[in-house]
């Protein structure tokens, strides 16, 4: 599964910075007094020709397995790469299902994600293991853990297996989403974790609503 939109907006992304000889986005740039139409016109000529050379390559680095469930009553629930989304109906052949998706909210935690949040807070218990510096590559052997790595290592201890966009770490997501609106995040766990700002109690509290949030 891949995002259409997703080669002309990194694109788009990449060249404004090349264009504007500094990083920034796409708004600021439109926004920008010193751009011109002409600049703008150039922008979509340059963007095209980007597009064309570079598109193939970037879905290939996009692309995302998709796992889809489906139980006896007809329903089930679809793992993607943009979240767990509930599958509402599942008709035709084995070889060739139809399902509807329901993309108007993701699949809620249950249990499992209980346990999973439980076992992250357990994981960084104090300073002397959290690690303040997240690349989100978490080794299986590491000695510290941030959030991130914390959540994919009590994913796998818990169920097995980690997905990126389990509802687990999507709770924490949101949440971290909520305490930080304003700042410039790129990965939201990842420079949350990194915050300078961010304490240890931020930490604690944060896995404390996530588990007060799960009915």
């Amino acid at each position: 599964m891949t995002d259409a939109e997703y080669p002309v907006l990194y694109e788009a992304g990449q060249l404004v910075n090349v264009l504007a000889k500094k990083r920034t986005s796409l708004v600021d740039y439109n926004n920008d007094p010193s751009t011109t139409f002409a600049d703008l016109q150039a922008f979509f000529t340059a963007l095209e020709d980007r597009v064309t050379k570079n598109g193939a390559a970037d879905f290939d680095e996009v692309s995302d397995d998709v796992e889809i469930e489906t139980y006896a009553d007809g329903t089930g629930v679809i793992r993607t790469y943009r979240g767990w989304f509930p599958v509402t109906s599942v008709a035709g052949p084995g070889s060739s299902p139809r399902f509807q998706i329901d993309l108007r909210a993701e699949v809620p935690p249950n249990d499992l994600d209980r346990q999973i949040i439980q076992r992250a807070a357990a994981l960084i218990s104090d300073d002397a293991v959290w690690n303040r510096a997240d690349n989100r590559k978490c080794p299986a052997d590491a000695k510290t853990v941030s959030i991130y790595c914390a959540d994919e290592r009590a994913t796998v201890e818990v169920t097995g297996g980690s997905h990126h966009r389990r509802p687990a770490l999507e709770l924490v997501r949101v949440i971290v989403e909520e305490r930080t609106k304003g700042k410039k995040y790129k990965h939201r766990l990842m420079d949350y974790n990194n915050d300078p700002t961010t304490t240890l109690a931020d930490v604690k509290s944060l896995f404390a609503e996530a588990l007060a949030r799960i009915k």
